[in-house]
């Protein structure tokens, strides 16, 4: 498998279809018991236009939505699929097609990134130029959220929807831990579908909270 397919398949139509799968279940609203946002509705992050925060796989930009009403922050979203783009922009996201790996934000431009059930299905061979690229846009002192699977070790299956794709579970924080500008302020593992506490390692999905240090200073 070369190292871009996964992300050129999802760019050439795969996106459009996992959106519209699985646009059917979603309400019009982020969910009550949405993992992520109450998290970042706590962040001491200034409220109004002038904080930026930017969701890599934002779906339909139900996320983003929730927190410019919240918070009045100036949101932009980004995913793979054309179709969630469209459905973005029609709820007054800033939205554009890309992939995680090429992010179309300036450097030192986002307050918070959030990478919203994405990252699973990336290729491992990109993961080093996606830290890279979350490091380059994020401000020297910023924050970074990321819903997703979890596992402790790493984990690859089948992508059900299209052959010779794999989905990972990994321990995904750990892309940007090892920096020593980079610590976990919170990380919520629960259960994938119910959000409960769990033991079935492979229901975890976590909910987890970085802080960006301002490295230049150390």
């Amino acid at each position: 498998m070369s190292r871009s397919l996964q992300r050129d398949v999802f760019r050439s139509g795969e996106g459009d279809a996992w959106f519209q799968r699985n646009r059917r279940n979603q309400p019009l609203a982020i969910p009550s018991d949405d993992l992520l946002l109450p998290g970042l509705l706590e962040l001491p992050l200034e409220a109004g236009p002038a904080t930026v925060v930017a969701e890599v796989g934002c779906g339909q930009g139900l996320r983003l939505q929730a927190l410019a009403q919240q918070r009045g922050w100036a949101v932009r979203g980004l995913d793979p699929s054309s179709d969630a783009i469209t459905a973005a922009k029609d709820l007054g996201v800033d939205a554009q097609v890309s992939t995680a790996d090429q992010l179309p934000w300036a450097d030192n431009s986002i307050d918070l990134l959030i990478f919203g059930f994405c990252l699973y299905l990336c290729d491992r061979d990109d993961l080093f130029r996606i830290s890279a690229e979350a490091h380059r846009v994020l401000k020297p002192q910023a924050w970074l959220a990321i819903l997703d699977f979890w596992s402790p070790h790493q984990q690859s299956n089948p992508y059900h929807h299209r052959q010779g794709i794999k989905s990972y579970k990994t321990n995904l924080p750990a892309m940007f831990t090892w920096h020593p500008a980079y610590v976990v302020t919170d990380h919520n593992l629960r259960h994938h579908s119910t959000h409960d506490h769990t033991d079935d390692a492979d229901e975890w999905v976590a909910a987890t909270v970085i802080r960006k240090s301002d490295d230049r200073a150390v």
